[in-house]
């Protein structure tokens, strides 16, 4: 998850000097367009979860500043962020790569889903009476067009707001912050063993399924079905990961 963004040197002058004076006036909902620094983050995030930048590739910060039309300090302030997220790592001599495909690390995830997943599944069916079944059914819109379109990176992105939309659905805000950094690694992974073609549709099938249990209010089977997709969803990525994903 993104630092927040930290407030102008004029609004936190004003903001000291309000806080001496015991005044309020110098506290302003800070700007919600995104600084550069979270541009920067985002684009060289996504350019890791969509698998533009593989596993193992060298980072240049140097070209990276050229290409995104910045100068280097938000780049380095990004990739900072991203080290600490274990989407890139140090190589010696090579600088920085991007972190390559561990299997221990996604064994822990998928255990890790197995039961947040359901459990969110469930706390959003017994939310159903407040669910917009109108937003559940574009994320499903979202999956069957990325299907339709064959595209790798459309799919892991609507993947991923489908089950975002799930987190959010339950209503607690530690649920959705922390699953939504992890399903940025998810993204790296899926798009490393995305499933044929003709199997694609499945997914998407258990997603429905998923959702008319959700906005049903059914509390039991949305969290039965959301353990099966999860589980059935580990074994797919499991034994389709590389063979070069490292163990440790």
């Amino acid at each position: 998850m993104l630092p927040e963004p930290r407030p102008g040197s004029a609004a936190l002058l004003d903001a000291v000097a309000s806080s001496a004076s015991g005044g309020y006036a110098g506290i302003s909902v800070p700007q919600s367009s995104p600084s550069l620094y979270e541009q920067v983050y985002a684009s060289i995030l996504e350019a890791i979860c969509g698998g533009a930048l593989r596993p193992g590739d060298r980072i240049n910060q140097d070209e990276l500043a050229a290409r995104l039309k910045v100068s280097r300090q938000p780049v380095t302030q990004a990739l900072t962020v991203l080290r600490s997220q274990d989407f890139v790592q140090d190589a010696g001599r090579r600088g920085l790569v991007v972190t390559p495909l561990r299997r221990s690390f996604f064994e822990s995830l998928y255990e890790l889903r197995e039961s947040l997943d359901p459990m969110a599944a469930r706390l959003a069916a017994r939310n159903s009476a407040r669910l917009s079944r109108a937003s559940g059914q574009a994320m499903l819109e979202l999956g069957h067009a990325a299907v339709r379109e064959q595209s790798v990176s459309a799919l892991t992105s609507a993947d991923m707001a489908f089950h975002m939309w799930v987190y959010e659905a339950a209503g607690n805000p530690l649920l959705t912050d922390t699953l939504r950094l992890y399903w940025h690694h998810l993204r790296r992974a899926m798009v490393a063993v995305i499933e044929p073609p003709q199997d694609r549709g499945r997914v998407w099938v258990e997603h429905e399924r998923i959702l008319e249990a959700v906005l049903g209010g059914d509390q039991h089977l949305a969290e039965r079905l959301s353990l099966l997709h999860i589980q059935e969803a580990a074994q797919r990525v499991m034994q389709r990961l590389p063979e070069s994903a490292a163990r440790d």
